[in-house]
């Protein structure tokens, strides 16, 4: 086939306007992935789904909210300019940094191996010393030994309580690694010339657990009684599931107070994040993609390596590897997809964007053609794709013992991300394809649930077992009563606080998707308005550390988040 010349520069126009889009957005996505929707349909990765009832859409418009200044502010001004309070708190929060307290993967209950946590111990002991008010104020109930669930009972009954979610514990550092940090890890080192504390958990989270405690401390010391109750519970085991910590907790509190009793949940999340040199854009996390782990085994025979057959165990899981991989779950974008209100924010306040992409984002409701140029643009930017489709990663893989034999059991583990409007069955169905499509190629049987789906053969059986599972979250609300205290609170601290000396800055709230998840996966039973929110402004290089060398937080950052839970606390503590 002859291709014309206009027809190659008009395909080097798109392809070199699509690198532009991507190149534009790259350090963003970097930015709101702290932490993360369709499913394949088909062999064919490549066609992108665009069937959507345009009809009930139209363009949700990225409008300022209006500021909610708290009615008891005594001490906004002081959180966030003054020196002496500055100084104070930085010490407090380095001194929270300084304790080790990490979780590894495999740990024990804390009733079976009290040393094991020992730095726990220490880390509540610290807690006590440095917020004296909160421990005589509010009701400190410890579960699971080491859960921390601090009640201020507020003096209206009939008000839905408040909670505030963080946990204690930090991902271990790697110990070969010491001597890449900048300082060491547990120092708490604050560095004043460039205003940042580093450490193991600086950002991920012991800066929103001491934000959160500085707050009702201050508040106290002001001499504040709230009407609503606010409640902080504190895990211990977030980054290795929160089975001990969070599950425990939450089954606790729906005891107590039963389901959809609660106002409004926080935990960590979405930052804030300047888009442009006068754009900043708040991007609460209002919903969170699923999990499912899926082991695959392989079971066959055993023989001396002299006289392997054609494919051994090894080689037939490598076989599904490949063919899991070559397969990706076909990328379909959703205009309830929380990602699109944040591009409709950045569509219409931001002067960098292409005009091209920003009209395909505008236009995205009424125009099919224009959403499907969107979900390509999406779906070929490696920051964004993993947003708007169920995702694949073969973790762990183990097979054989020996050079000369054969081997007999090889199993590989496959983490899935499901997009949010699939389910954890749907996830596995489409990998269930795949597994039958290898088991008759190669002549093996299928088990899987209880059952087998290809009866057992000479040569062997593939089984499936789902280890871990979690369907998508819920997605919480933007628009109603709860999301404008909530967002007008944000608002407020960063239009009349943060940046109030700044007339040029833009700043709007909007809303943003986990590809991860929190310890807010147990809590939704308690309550439809759960929002994962750090008030901080995460850049690229700071975001970067997370979970690596070189951990660290602006200072100034940490105090906005104060300034945020202070208000937060006020705001919502005489929502009615």
């Amino acid at each position: 086939m002859i291709v014309s010349d206009s027809k190659v520069n008009k395909g080097m126009q798109s392809a070199n306007s699509l690198n532009r889009h991507k190149k534009l957005f790259v350090s963003l996505a970097s930015v709101l992935t702290l932490g993360s929707w369709a499913v394949f349909g088909g062999i064919n990765h490549n066609e992108f789904g665009v069937d959507v009832d345009l009809k009930n859409y139209s363009a949700p418009g990225c409008t300022k909210i209006e500021p909610l200044e708290p009615a008891f502010n005594k001490s906004v001004d002081l959180i966030l300019n003054d020196e002496e309070y500055k100084k104070a708190t930085i010490e407090r929060f380095s001194g929270a940094i300084k304790i080790p307290t990490e979780v590894e993967d495999v740990h024990p209950s804390p009733a079976d191996n009290p040393e094991y946590y020992k730095h726990f111990y220490e880390f509540h002991d610290y807690l006590e010393k440095i917020y004296p008010l909160v421990h005589e104020h509010l009701k400190l109930e410890k579960i699971n030994e080491l859960g921390l669930l601090y009640t201020w009972e507020g003096t209206n009954k009939d008000l839905q309580p408040l909670l505030l979610m963080a946990h204690q514990d930090v991902v271990p550092v790697n110990r070969k690694t010491w001597d890449e940090w900048d300082y060491p890890p547990f120092s708490g080192e604050y560095d004043k010339e460039t205003d940042y504390i580093w450490g193991r958990g600086t950002i991920d989270c012991k800066n929103l657990l001491t934000a959160e405690l500085e707050a009702i401390e201050q508040l106290l010391k002001d001499g504040y009684t709230p009407e609503r109750t606010t409640i902080v519970s504190l895990g211990f085991d977030e980054e290795s599931g929160g089975l001990l910590g969070a599950h425990e907790l939450s089954k606790f509190l729906e005891e107590r107070y039963g389901k959809d009793s609660i106002y409004s949940i926080v935990d960590e999340g979405g930052m804030v994040t300047a888009f442009d040199e006068n754009l900043y854009l708040a991007a609460p996390v209002n919903t969170e993609k699923g999990y499912v782990d899926v082991r695959f085994t392989v079971n066959g025979h055993g023989g001396h390596s002299s006289s392997p057959p054609d494919h051994t165990t090894i080689g037939v899981a490598a076989d599904l590897i490949f063919l899991f991989e070559k397969h990706p779950f076909k990328s379909e974008f959703t205009l309830d997809n929380p990602v699109y209100d944040f591009l409709t924010c950045v569509a219409e306040h931001s002067n960098r964007i292409p005009g091209s992409l920003k009209d395909d984002i505008l236009n995205a409701p009424k125009s099919s053609k224009s959403k499907e140029h969107l979900t390509r643009f999406l779906a070929s930017t490696k920051e964004f794709r993993d947003f708007i489709r169920t995702t694949r990663a073969v973790d762990i893989i183990n097979g054989g013992i020996k050079a000369n034999a054969l081997p007999e059991v090889t199993s590989f583990l496959v983490n899935h991300r499901i997009d949010i409007h699939s389910s954890v069955n749907e996830t596995l169905e489409k990998d269930l394809h795949f597994v039958m499509a290898i088991a008759r190629k190669h002549g093996y049987g299928v088990f899987y649930n209880g059952e087998y789906l290809i009866p057992t053969t000479a040569l062997g059986t593939i089984e499936v077992e789902i280890t871990q599972s979690l369907e998508p979250a819920p997605v919480a609300p933007t628009s109603g009563p709860v999301w404008d205290v909530f967002a007008g609170t944000i608002q407020n601290v960063y239009e009349n606080g943060v940046f109030a000396d700044r007339d040029d800055i833009q700043f709007y709230v909007t809303s943003f998707l986990f590809t991860g998840n929190t310890d807010t996966r147990y809590y939704w039973n308690l309550s439809k308005n759960i929002y994962r929110f750090i008030a901080s402004t995460g850049d690229e290089t700071v975001l970067k550390t997370i979970h690596s060398v070189n951990e660290h937080i602006s200072a100034q950052d940490h105090i906005s988040a104060i300034a945020f839970i202070y208000q937060y606390i006020v705001n919502a503590g005489h929502a009615h």
